[in-house]
């Protein structure tokens, strides 16, 4: 059930991300202010779908650190 709460997670960081971007875009021309912080929540939105890949990524660098 962890995996299909993960799909789900996924899917909500996707879906919330892609408004971000396109809100943020039709913003552009009228509150440049606005739409870059739109942009931005959109940016870590999208990066959230790799928390996992990011996280074990870390790990395995704190690993190879530790042991040299």
């Amino acid at each position: 059930i962890k995996k299909l709460s993960d799909y789900i997670m996924n899917f909500a960081f996707l879906y919330s991300s892609f408004l971000c971007f396109t809100t943020g875009l039709e913003k552009w021309n009228t509150q440049k202010l606005l739409a870059i912080v739109i942009l931005l929540c959109g940016s870590l939105s999208f990066i959230a779908i790799f928390r996992n890949q990011i996280a074990k990524l870390i790990y395995k660098i704190r690993k190879a650190k530790d042991h040299e």
